[in-house]
């Protein structure tokens, strides 16, 4: 008996149970400060137990959420006030935050069933068929939506790198398949990262990325701060509507306290509304003449 196995795999079951007190915090400053130990104290059960995958998967989101909710945040910062060294910096190292979740990810697919990596050498159709047949349950849209997560996360980071653009279809599998098994995980995160997809892509679908924004909306209840927000940033200002933009980024400010179960999220949402309300010329070049 491995008494080191059995305390980990304890440990995994208490971060399980524990999670939603994180989501449900306040406090954005404290909760990025404490985000690098958890980071390395998950690392660390990883090494004894590097199979489980509650801790695993609690991992790629954690790299996920600190990556996308501190880095990518003071990666704004450093772009609206023109610092752009430090602003590839800070890409740089949430690109590893990235290619580690991503890594991780892989190793967890892999494990849920034979010919995964041959699935993703194969392509779209070869991979959306490989997590047909291996991932059937609605409790498998987890893994899928952090995998398609953070494969997009790299891509999104890794631009100049054109292999790294060329995943953004099997992102899009993963992500959409995740979406077909339970669409209202995580608050429709799944279909909002969609709809952010078909209007940031190249071409976008313009038409699409509105239709899911407002489905999602609707479903949510908008109470998902995340998705009037990613509407504005990605949408409004890809059809140049800054009315809109202006008004859903206004709707994420005064919102209030709209979804308990997801507060950091909102938090997180409410931060970024208001510094774009305060540089909509930014995003609006036309606005500043």
């Amino acid at each position: 008996c491995d008494t080191e196995k059995l305390a980990a795999d304890s440990t995994a079951e208490l971060f399980g149970r524990a999670a939603p007190g994180i989501e449900q915090h306040w406090d954005y400053e404290l909760v990025g400060k404490s985000c690098p130990a958890s980071i390395i104290q998950l690392e660390g059960l990883l090494r004894i137990v590097p199979d489980n995958e509650t801790i695993g998967m609690s991992l790629v989101a954690a790299y996920i959420g600190y990556g996308t909710g501190w880095i990518e945040d003071r990666v704004e910062v450093a772009d609206f006030d023109d610092e752009w060294e430090e602003a590839d910096r800070l890409r740089a190292r949430a690109l590893v935050m990235y290619n580690r979740a991503w890594d991780l990810s892989k190793h967890f697919l892999r494990n849920r069933g034979e010919g995964f990596d041959e699935a993703l050498k194969g392509g779209i159709d070869s991979l959306d068929q490989w997590c047909r047949n291996t991932l059937t349950e609605k409790e498998d849209a987890a893994i899928l939506l952090w995998s398609g997560a953070s494969l997009g996360a790299r891509i999104n980071m890794g631009m100049e790198d054109i292999d790294t653009v060329a995943d953004l279809p099997l992102a899009k599998v993963l992500l959409s398949y995740s979406v077909e098994l339970d669409p209202d995980f995580l608050f429709m995160i799944g279909q909002m990262t969609m709809a952010t997809l078909a209007a940031s892509e190249f071409p976008p679908d313009m038409d699409r990325a509105k239709v899911l924004f407002d489905d999602t909306l609707e479903k949510t209840e908008r109470r998902n701060l995340q998705v009037q927000l990613s509407m504005a940033r990605y949408y409004a200002v890809a059809v140049g509507d800054h009315k809109l933009f202006r008004s859903l980024l206004e709707e994420v400010v005064e919102a209030g306290d709209v979804l308990p179960e997801a507060r950091l999220s909102n938090t997180l949402a409410r931060r970024r509304a208001e510094r774009y309300l305060e540089r909509i010329d930014y995003f609006f070049a036309d606005l500043s003449e």
